[in-house]
C-alpha cells in the first residue's frame, strides 16, 4: 500500500537529412544519415525523439549514435510496442523480495519537476509511478509512503542523512569510478549514498539564442568563455567531466528554470543547460521556440535513480525490493507504458 503526502521543509536533433517513410506501430530499419529527431518527426510521435529512445534503450547505448541496419521500434498510438525483429527473448526473472518491515518505507521527493515528480500530475508524476509500481511488484506486503518536500536542496544534505526518510528520488548519479575528479558536493552522491538500478535515462540539453556566437558549437570546448546557466539545485558533475567549470566558463546557478531563460533572452547568460525533457517544455511554454537553438551535438545521457544513505541499516534490503520490481516492470513492458503516458500528461498540463 502506498500513501502520498505533501509537507513543507525547513536528443537529439541532427543535421537535416531525408529519412525513409515510416509510421507508428512499426519497425524501422536505420539508414545512413538518420537521427532520432527526424525519425520521430516523420512518424509524428507526440513524445518526439525521447519517445523512440525510451522504446529502444535496450539497443541504443547512446541517443547520439545510430547504427545502419538497427531495427527500431516505432511506438503505437495506444502506447504499445511492435516486436522488433532484432529483440532478444525476454528473460524470466527469479526474484527474492526483501522481508516486510514493521513500518512503511518513507520515500522523499519534491514537486515542480514535471514530468518526473509533481503533485498536480497523474500519479504525482512519471517517476513517482515507476517507484510505486516497482515497490508493489518487488514486495506486495511492504507498505510505503511517498512524501513531497519541495526544498530540494535539503534532501541530500539534511533530510535523508538525518534518518527522517529512508529513500529519495529522482537523483542523477555521476560516474562513481571517477569520484576523485568530482567536487565534494557531487562526490557525496557516490560516497554517502547507494543507488538503485537506473530508472530512466535522461538527456541533458544545451540551448542558446539564434545568432549567438555559440550557436554552431559541436564540442564542449567550443563553449569555453561562455556564461552557462543551470537552475539552482541541479547537479554539475557532467559539466566538471567536460571542463565546463571555472576558469573555462562562468557557471551561474539561477533561482529557477524560468530565471535561466529570462537571463538568456536578456543576454545575461549565453547558454542554458539542464534536463532536455522539462527544458524544451519550459521554453515552449515561454513562447521562445523561434529564438532558441538546441546545441544537439552536446546533448548527453545521464541516469536517474533512487538514493538511500549508505548508513541506513535496511538500505540494501530496500534496494533489493525496488530493483526486483523494476526488473519486472521492464520485462512486462509496463515501464514504457508508464513513461509514455507520464510524458504525455506533462505535455498536456
Amino acid at each position: 500500500m502506498v500513501t502520498v503526502l505533501a509537507v513543507s521543509a525547513a536528443a537529439v536533433a541532427g543535421a537535416s537529412t531525408q529519412v525513409a517513410a515510416q509510421s507508428q506501430c512499426t519497425n524501422y530499419t536505420v539508414v545512413r544519415g538518420d537521427t532520432l529527431f527526424e525519425i520521430a518527426q516523420t512518424a509524428a510521435l507526440s513524445g518526439g525523439f525521447q519517445e523512440i529512445y525510451n522504446a529502444n534503450r535496450d539497443i541504443l547505448p547512446s541517443p547520439n549514435v545510430l547504427e545502419v541496419g538497427q531495427v527500431l521500434r516505432i511506438p503505437c498510438d495506444d502506447g504499445n510496442l511492435p516486436v522488433a525483429s532484432n529483440a532478444a527473448p525476454a528473460r524470466v526473472a527469479t526474484l527474492t523480495a526483501a522481508e516486510a518491515t514493521q513500518r512503511p518505507v518513507r520515500f522523499l521527493t519534491g514537486g515542480n519537476y514535471a514530468p518526473f515528480t509533481d503533485e498536480n500530475l497523474p500519479g504525482q508524476g512519471m517517476f513517482t509511478q515507476l517507484v510505486t509500481r516497482s515497490m508493489e511488484l518487488g514486495n506486495a506486503e511492504q507498505d510505503f509512503e511517498v512524501i513531497f518536500v519541495n526544498d530540494w536542496g535539503a534532501h541530500l544534505s539534511v533530510l535523508l542523512p538525518s534518518g527522517a526518510f529512508d529513500m529519495g528520488f529522482p537523483w542523477f548519479l555521476p560516474d562513481c569510478s571517477q569520484v576523485g575528479n568530482l567536487s565534494p558536493s557531487n562526490a557525496m552522491r557516490c560516497t554517502e549514498f547507494d543507488a538503485s538500478e537506473p530508472f530512466y535515462d535522461a538527456l541533458v540539453g544545451y540551448y542558446t539564442l539564434q545568432g549567438s556566437e555559440y550557436a554552431q558549437a559541436d564540442e564542449y570546448s567550443d563553449l569555453y568563455g561562455a556564461r552557462l546557466c543551470r537552475p539552482d539545485g541541479w547537479f554539475s558533475f557532467d559539466l566538471e567531466a567536460e571542463g565546463l567549470t571555472d576558469p573555462n566558463v562562468e557557471l551561474i546557478f539561477a533561482a529557477s528554470e524560468e530565471a535561466c531563460w529570462e537571463m538568456l533572452t536578456s543576454n545575461a547568460v549565453d547558454v542554458v543547460t539542464y534536463d532536455a525533457l522539462p527544458a524544451e517544455k519550459d521554453f515552449a511554454d515561454l513562447g521562445l521556440q523561434e529564438q532558441v537553438v538546441q546545441l544537439t551535438p552536446l546533448a548527453s545521457k545521464q541516469t536517474l535513480h533512487v538514493f538511500v544513505p549508505k548508513s541506513h541499516p535496511n538500505g540494501q534490503a530496500y534496494l533489493q525490493t525496488l530493483n526486483a520490481g523494476l526488473e519486472q516492470l521492464r520485462l512486462s513492458g509496463e515501464w514504457f507504458s508508464l513513461v509514455r503516458s507520464g510524458i504525455q500528461a506533462s505535455a498536456e498540463n
